[in-house]
């Protein structure tokens, strides 16, 4: 290769999210292998998160660029000054305008990423802009991915599987960044005593997340004779945390439910958890089971297709209806507190890094994406590489 391939990557704001540590454990094998890796956020809000240090320590840009009437012009005078070789935007359907603006600037390469299934009731007026910005992506994207198989057939479409620009590539974890201890014991962090329960999930503070079902679902253990506490890590939300404050209130439980806000530390938490509970309702293929079902951490987690995807392929995910009743959380989260109990961090780890989550899968097929685009501008010199990328419908990542 005699040129670096440039990447401007558009994501919603830098935070402590499944899409923006996806794309940070990537980042230094991308960055080693010769790309360059450009980011827009699409928020005023350039923090908190590790992805804004690392993309200037990788030789990239950090350009918040918030939606409002100046977003087109402001886009394409940053394509004009980039001149990136691909165009990757993680945005759902909206992706379909900033890959429609690469197009008209002639950008080869046009990425669209879906990270969610989008199975959610939809509003007229949402279904008018699902169908708009839908639209121009399927008009200006050369390629079409998605984390999971439901993640294209609800967040792009049904029959995704007819479009041979679409492609399932797997979130890979990197378990070197899980393996980091915290400073923190979290027993004594949080008061618990030596035979509590630890119960912890992992998720911005967003309605989706549910993140309000802990305190029921830790009355219900304590119906059980169980003495628990929960531990909620990620970016809070006043008006998520104040409803899961007073459901704790409600439970009596208002001194074992615990908010620690957003962690660098995630990993040396959750080796510290008996259980990961993980109520969430909306997802593609959640990190919030991934990261710990790759410990050896029991996990409980809603029915939802990416949780079933996860759940065939590794063991130690415990899977309960959406809509069940906090009862039955309680007997699931007994279930995986038992797995935990029985499984060694090595054998889960040595499990995960063969199986089909790895990284290093993931890295290799965004550089063949990437590479093949940039190939293809014309004065680059990047020497072809053998695809990796499955055929369309053949079934590789599914079952």
């Amino acid at each position: 290769m005699t040129g670096r391939v440039r990447v401007l990557r558009v994501v919603g704001e830098l935070n402590f999210g499944g899409t923006e540590m996806r794309t940070a454990e990537l980042l230094p094998r991308l960055a080693a292998a010769g790309t360059e890796l450009h980011l827009v956020t699409l928020s005023d809000a350039v923090g908190p998160g590790p992805l804004a240090d690392m993309v200037t320590r990788y030789g990239g840009t950090v350009t918040a660029m918030p939606l409002d009437p100046r977003f087109p012009a402001r886009f394409l005078r940053l394509l004009g000054q980039l001149r990136p070789d691909v165009v990757h935007a993680d945005c759902a359907n909206f992706s379909g305008v900033p890959l429609a603006l690469g197009a008209l600037c002639g950008v080869p390469g046009r990425v669209a990423h879906f990270r969610g299934d989008d199975n959610q009731h939809r509003t007229l007026r949402r279904r008018i802009y699902r169908w708009v910005c839908g639209r121009l992506l399927r008009i200006s994207a050369t390629d079409i991915l998605g984390v999971s198989p439901s993640s294209l057939t609800f967040g792009y479409h049904p029959c995704w599987r007819d479009d041979p620009r679409c492609q399932v590539v797997l979130n890979g974890l990197d378990l070197d960044r899980l393996r980091r201890p915290s400073p923190d014991d979290l027993r004594t962090l949080i008061g618990a005593g030596p035979g509590d329960l630890i119960c912890v999930t992992v998720g911005r503070a967003s309605p989706e997340k549910r993140r309000w079902l802990l305190p029921p679902i830790l009355a219900a253990l304590r119906d059980r004779g169980v003495s628990a506490h929960a531990v909620l890590v990620g970016p809070g939300d006043p008006a998520d945390d104040d409803r899961v404050r007073a459901a704790a209130a409600a439970a009596g439980l208002g001194d074992r439910v615990h908010l620690l806000g957003p962690r660098e530390d995630v990993g040396g938490l959750l080796r510290q958890a008996d259980v990961v509970v993980h109520p969430s309702c909306l997802e593609g293929l959640p990190g919030g089971v991934l990261e710990p079902v790759a410990l050896g951490v029991g996990t409980v987690a809603a029915d939802l297709p990416g949780v079933r995807f996860i759940g065939e392929r590794l063991p130690g995910v415990t899977i309960v209806g959406i809509d069940a009743p906090a009862q039955v959380w309680a007997r699931a989260v007994d279930r995986a507190a038992a797995f935990t109990a029985s499984t060694a961090p090595a054998v889960a780890a040595d499990r995960f890094v063969h199986s089909v989550f790895a990284i290093d899968r993931a890295a290799a097929i965004h550089l063949e994406i990437y590479r093949r685009w940039a190939s293809a501008r014309p004065g680059r010199d990047l020497a072809p590489r053998e695809s990796s990328r499955p055929p369309v419908g053949s079934g590789r990542w599914e079952r």
